[in-house]
């Protein structure tokens, strides 16, 4: 009689995720976080001119609040942003409104249209950055910090 040696069949291999599709989007959402966050820092840096002795002080433009919207600003922007990028799902709340409270703030603090356009285009890597982005910019000034619409519609005029 022969002998045949069987060998057991392999354990079964629990499913494996798409971990490139994962780690993808970890990485974007961290890129984005990133370029965010530098965006920040390079407005607190340029608004901080206590060290300069020479510095002039001129009074703070004064800025009245406009009359409470019926819905929620916050509420419209994340419904804006949700709506027009793919990406955003990936993206907390938090983050999301942290992100276009940087716009405002890059705004209020001198910063123009298209140097905030062109900063987060050179941080972009792909489209989905790019629309996650203009949606961004787009949904803070439509809804977050709507004195900037004007300057909006002139830029994107052009």
């Amino acid at each position: 009689m022969n002998d045949i040696l069987l060998d057991p069949p392999p354990a079964p291999q629990p499913e494996k995720k798409d971990t490139l599709t994962v780690n993808k989007k970890n990485f974007a959402i961290a890129f984005l976080a990133a370029a965010i966050a530098i965006l920040a820092i390079v407005l607190i840096a340029s608004g901080d001119n206590s060290s300069n002795s020479s510095t002039i002080t001129t009074e703070a433009p004064v800025f009245t609040a406009a009359p409470a919207p019926a819905v929620n600003k916050y509420d419209a922007y994340l419904e804006h942003v949700y709506n027009n990028s793919g990406q955003a799902n990936t993206i907390s709340k938090a983050s999301l409104i942290e992100y276009g409270d940087t716009i405002c703030e890059s705004l209020n603090s001198g910063r123009s249209i298209p140097w905030i356009v062109n900063y987060l285009s050179q941080a972009s890597s792909g489209y989905s950055d790019n629309a996650l982005f203009a949606s961004v910019i787009y949904g803070a000034i439509t809804y977050i910090c709507d004195e900037y619409k004007p300057a909006l519609n002139a830029y994107l005029a052009n």
